[in-house]
């Protein structure tokens, strides 16, 4: 049987998502301790399954047991404290945590019916699933409190999350059904499929993690739709050049519509509307254009240019730069020069 072995590598790469999340500095303060703590606990989780199946260790299977419906709202808690500012995500928390305790305690009632803890574990995982696939649906610019440009990737790592919500929900109900028929060694079985499964993913957020910024896409050229929306776009493009805002990396959504002086989702349904992209996008958009120019007008190395102009690392920024202009940096300064 595998599942002991698989059990123990996939805590230990929770635990290293954890020391990711938290070494993510793009990420707000707040957010980066709620992944981290989700993958801790993730790992812990991971471990007591080990423990149980590979050494008949049931001393702490309650805790086991228990853990799934904290996992589901830490997740969901996780993603949507980007969403929104710090008073208001702590009036939310509080209530998620409440609703938590609750099941904890319904939980620990000895109620005799089959199926009834499994049920309130799989009541929990589909809640928290619609409401993931809920928050993804609000798109990429609903991550106000995180900087523009991780808007789209954050989105991404959302739906991989609703997938393993979805997949840990059909595995629990799984897994239940076989023990309720007395299958333990194919319960058993099906506890290691369900690991390597997860084990799959975490993997594959290892190798985002260690990414440094996903690619963006090139936000499409102004087209005047409606007027006060083609105004607030104006705006802010003037206070983006004016405060040289577009050059810092971690500029948030909330903080270029605080500059505005417009609700975050007024802008963002502006800039939608207008260029037919999102936040990230026009102002990478604007980036793109300064690292043009100076390119042109300037001797200063294309590292240089590379900062300035707010990208963070040299992959993202020759990627985006050459999907935009068809051309490496390096080469397009110099067939612009060429052409002088």
């Amino acid at each position: 049987m595998i599942s002991i072995p698989v059990s123990f590598l996939l805590a230990g790469l929770f635990a290293g998502l954890a020391f990711a999340a938290l070494a993510w500095r793009s990420l707000p303060g707040l957010s980066r301790g709620l992944f981290a703590g989700l993958f801790l606990l993730m790992a812990l989780e991971a471990s007591l399954v080990g423990m149980r199946f590979a050494y008949g260790f049931f001393e702490l299977l309650a805790v086991q047991r228990t853990l799934p419906v904290w996992v589901a709202p830490g997740l969901y808690l996780a993603f949507r404290s980007l969403t929104e500012a710090v008073g208001r995500f702590r009036r939310r928390a509080v209530f998620h945590v409440i609703v938590a305790c609750v099941v904890t305690i319904a939980m620990m009632i000895p109620v005799p019916v089959s199926g009834y803890v499994d049920g309130l574990i799989a009541a929990s995982y589909m809640v928290y699933t619609l409401a993931l696939i809920r928050l993804w649906l609000e798109g990429g610019d609903c991550f106000s409190q995180a900087p523009t440009a991780l808007g789209t990737p954050l989105r991404k790592l959302l739906l991989v999350a609703v997938f393993a919500m979805a997949a840990t929900l059909f595995v629990d109900v799984w897994i239940a059904l076989l023990f309720a028929q007395a299958q333990q060694d194919t319960a058993a079985r099906a506890v290691s499929l369900a690991s390597l499964l997860f084990l799959a993913i975490a993997l594959a957020l290892v190798l985002v993690s260690l990414r440094k910024r996903p690619k963006k896409r090139k936000a499409d050229g102004i087209e005047r739709e409606d007027e006060a929306d083609s105004a607030l776009v104006e705006t802010a493009r003037k206070v983006l050049t004016d405060q040289d805002l577009f050059r810092d990396p971690s500029l948030t959504l909330t903080r270029l519509a605080r500059r505005v002086g417009v609700p975050d989702r007024d802008l963002s349904h502006a800039i939608n509307s207008v260029t037919g992209g999102n936040v990230s996008q026009f102002v990478n958009q604007m980036r793109l254009e300064e690292a043009a120019r100076l390119l042109v007008s300037t001797d200063e190395p294309v590292a240089r240019i590379q900062d300035q102009v707010g990208f963070l690392t040299r992959s993202n920024f020759y990627r985006e730069f050459q999907k935009a202009y068809g051309d490496a940096p390096g080469t397009y300064r110099k067939k612009a020069q060429s052409a002088a």
